[in-house]
């Protein structure tokens, strides 16, 4: 598969980062934009370049099956595995697990070491208290403190809470980011139509 070049920039972001921080990265997708090529494509290369261990996380069976598909098409040779409850798999052996965090965030010593880990649509992560994504984590960094995290989403921001970036939260900076309106014009996205009410709304109160 070959990578958009917003796609590959997003990559070559994501790498200059970890080589020159301590921190975890976030990157910035629009929704249709393809953050799982991108996924997959750092997945393939944490294993076939880095011989490391790659965990995705998402919230979803649909993002699960999407990831998967997605590692079949980027990099046939990599060995997955799935464990998700929603999926009927519990798979725990294989390079890259592709996991529902509902069904593995008190089992970060069953799946055993990760290198790294990637959550999809990170902005689920809260950047406080005691969550599912927050307590795998922790346990995840006692199993391998040099555990490094990439999170991806179209949205870095929480109505309760603001930026999902922050320096004592699990996500600490974005490192690349693309628009919607970006992708629009270079041709990525369509231009959503816009039509007019068959009622004009009464704004004389606003």
């Amino acid at each position: 598969m070959q990578l958009r070049p917003y796609q590959r920039a997003a990559v070559n972001a994501v790498y200059l980062h970890l080589r020159r921080f301590d921190t975890n990265p976030v990157v910035v997708i629009p929704t249709a934009g393809g953050k799982t090529p991108t996924l997959a494509t750092i997945c393939d290369d944490a294993v076939n370049l880095w011989q490391g261990r790659v965990l995705i996380l998402a919230h979803v069976k649909e993002l699960l099956q999407q990831a998967a598909e997605k590692l079949t098409a980027v990099c046939p040779n990599v060995d997955f595995g799935v464990f998700s409850a929603g999926l009927g798999k519990r798979q725990t052996e294989g390079d890259v697990i592709i996991a529902g965090i509902q069904s593995v965030h008190e089992r970060a010593d069953e799946l055993g070491h990760f290198d790294l880990v990637m959550i999809d649509e990170c902005h689920l992560v809260p950047k406080e208290g005691d969550g599912m994504y927050r307590r795998f984590l922790a346990d995840a960094k006692r199993v391998n403190p040099h555990l490094r995290v990439i999170g991806f989403t179209a949205t870095p921001y929480r109505l309760d809470s603001g930026p999902i970036c922050d320096e004592s939260g699990p996500l600490h900076e974005i490192a690349y980011e693309i628009g919607v309106m970006d992708l629009i014009r270079d041709g990525y996205l369509c231009r959503p139509p816009a039509k007019a009410a068959k009622q004009k709304p009464d704004t004389s109160t606003l």
